[in-house]
């Protein structure tokens, strides 16, 4: 049996992500090695011009001030070198770090607009404002910093050895022995198991509570309206005490190893002078061994200022794996199947069928839809009503492509939603749901994001086919209001209308309807179902319905319980079975008398 393929490494998964800018991590990588090496050379320079003092002394006349001054600079070059070398290794790093976050971004945009749409929704805000915000640059911070740190730290050892060792091995390498207790501090937690696993959960910790927080500041309204606190909403609640128990848990890894590996790097003294000590009993040349100990002892406090930087290295890595995975959990998702360039099908009409249609949401999920058949004629109205949850909206994503179906097919004109492109498709439909989504843009574009290419006058047009030139005309600047902006917000009612004169303009044959009325208010409605009147003149309709006012005038209604069609017909036929349709409006019309009788009531009152 074949061992399963391991994941690549940290260090490689850093050099995919940076793509054709690899070369520049390599060249960061070596010009860091280089400065550290640079970085050493002062040291030698002012050990040799001390030695050669020591040996004339007290004779400094006799010192070769050529020699000295050949030392001196060697040391200030050295020290110029470092730092030229690391500026310009994080040059390098950096123009990296900012084209690999430039295309991680854009990556994760792109691949969004390729998954399923009903995927994306079920991802979740926070999560993906997370991604593309935070994870994305963690990444590029580690590219541009971890990286050249890394390479640093890793020929530190190298440098220190070669000069440990060169003037007096025995002190070289009880100094030796401070850097590998440092190391072995460090790499514990490098390969440590529970380090590996604490991480991912951190990740997962911090993106639950990023969408438990958008979704809480959504709902303050209602928050405030109920008098709630942040306790009693359990969701945001039991992520941030999630997070707190996960972020506890990095902090106790870690705080042993910070302490101890701290305390060993910068008392590498404490390594250096016994050994000295006991070397010291039976020297014959005391200059030099005097000048050996004391440039030791001067020598190894920079030992910490190598080796700190190894402190962060483990974390970082392990930190980089695992904001790439959340990266890539996203890009990783399959996207929409489209056909091939070239095999693309257009419909023949605008007429819409299922047949035995299947879906469930998770693969080892409840079905949401079973066998599910029916047929939309060109130019008709068909409506879909039923309890809460028994799969109405499902309905309008499989129509939208939105998902794609678990067996049976959807089709539009003739042909499988699956065997034409999403823009081909999307050229057909004009979609209004319950939710209206505006942009942070002038209202003029907002409706013009329907037909980008749209004169103002038809932008006008559709606005007022739709019931909203008036009170878009009210706003401070018109149609060039940017909504969102210095307090300009507007009603249910009013995105509404916005959103179906966007359908408007847009003028698709088939117009997919889905509870788009379901908290309008009464006189809000009423301009709806007008505008509404306009957008579905000649077009094939399919509306899911919450008011059943709305759906009496269709050419058929499905009634949907428990994932399955359970009654089809027009609103009489239905009404004459005494089904589960009777039933619905019956409760439907004893909350509207309700409904009016108490407003009746309150104006008697009055």
């Amino acid at each position: 049996m074949k061992e399963a393929s391991k994941q690549p490494g940290w260090l490689s998964r850093a050099f995919a992500a940076a793509g054709s800018k690899r070369f520049l991590l390599v060249a960061a990588i070596v010009l860091a090695a280089l400065s550290q090496i640079s970085l050493f050379l002062p040291y030698v320079a002012i050990y040799f011009v001390v030695s050669d003092a020591i040996h004339v002394y007290p004779s400094f006349a006799e010192l070769d001030s050529a020699r000295v001054m050949t030392y001196g600079f060697v040391a200030v070059g050295g020290a110029v070198g470092n730092i030229a070398l690391y500026m310009a290794a994080l040059l390098c790093s950096h123009a990296a770090a900012f084209d690999t976050e430039y295309r991680l971004r854009l990556s994760v945009v792109s691949h969004i607009a390729r998954i399923p749409l009903g995927r994306f929704l079920s991802i979740g805000s926070g999560r993906v404002g997370k991604i593309m915000d935070a994870n994305v640059n963690k990444v590029s911070e580690f590219i541009a910093h971890s990286l050249p740190d890394l390479a640093a730290s890793t020929m530190a050892p190298v440098c220190l050895l070669a000069v440990l060792i060169i003037f007096d091995w025995r002190l070289g390498l009880a100094a030796l022995a401070c850097v590998v207790a440092g190391y072995a501090v460090q790499m514990s937690s490098a390969f440590n198991k529970r380090m590996h696993d604490v991480m991912p959960r951190y990740q997962r910790a911090t993106e639950k509570m990023a969408n438990a927080t958008v979704e809480y500041v959504r709902g303050m309204p209602v928050v405030k309206t109920f008098g709630q606190t942040a306790s009693s909403f359990t969701r945001l609640s039991d992520s941030v005490k999630e997070y707190t128990g996960v972020a506890i848990d990095v902090a106790l890894f870690w705080q042993n190893l910070m302490p101890a590996f701290t305390a060993i790097v910068n008392n590498a003294w404490l390594f250096v002078l016994p050994v000295g000590i006991v070397i010291a009993v039976g020297v014959d040349d005391w200059p030099t061994f005097a000048l050996n100990l004391i440039f030791y002892l001067l020598f190894v406090p920079s030992i910490a200022a190598v080796l700190n930087k190894l402190m962060y290295i483990s974390q970082d890595s392990a930190n980089l794996v695992s904001n790439l995975d959340a990266v890539e959990a996203v890009t990783g998702i399959p996207s929409l199947p489209e056909p091939a360039e070239g095999c693309s099908k257009s419909p023949a009409d605008t007429s819409i069928e299922f047949d035995e249609v299947s879906f469930r949401y998770e693969e080892d999920g409840p079905l949401a839809l079973d066998k599910v058949s029916f047929r939309v004629p060109s130019g008709s109205t068909c409506a879909i009503v039923g309890p809460s949850g028994s799969g109405k909206s499902t309905v309008a994503s499989l129509m939208a492509r939105f998902w794609d179906v678990s067996s049976g097919s959807v089709r539009v004109g003739g042909v499988d939603v699956r065997e034409m492109t999403s823009d081909t498709l999307m050229s057909q439909m004009s979609l209004v749901f319950q939710d209206v989504s505006l942009f942070k843009a002038s209202l003029l574009d907002n409706i013009r994001m329907a037909r980008p290419d749209a004169t103002r006058e038809e932008v006008v047009a559709a606005a007022k086919a739709a019931q909203a030139d008036e009170f878009i005309r009210a706003l401070p600047q018109g149609y060039e209001t940017v909504y969102g902006s210095d307090g300009v917000h507007l009603s249910g009612g009013e995105k509404q209308r916005v959103s179906i004169a966007r359908a408007i303009l847009a003028d698709r044959p088939i117009v997919v309807l889905d509870e788009a009325t379901a908290f309008a208010d009464p006189e809000n409605e009423h301009l709806i179902q007008k505008a509404f009147a306009e957008l579905m003149a000649g077009k094939t309709v399919v509306m899911i319905a919450h008011r059943l006012s709305t759906v009496v005038g269709a050419d058929q209604i499905l009634v949907i319980d428990g994932g399955r069609i359970v009654e089809r017909g027009r609103h009489e036929d239905l009404l004459a079975a005494k089904g589960v349709y009777a039933r619905l409006w019956s409760l439907y019309t004893r909350a509207v008398t309700w409904k009016v009788s108490s407003a009746r009531k309150e104006v008697l009152d009055a």
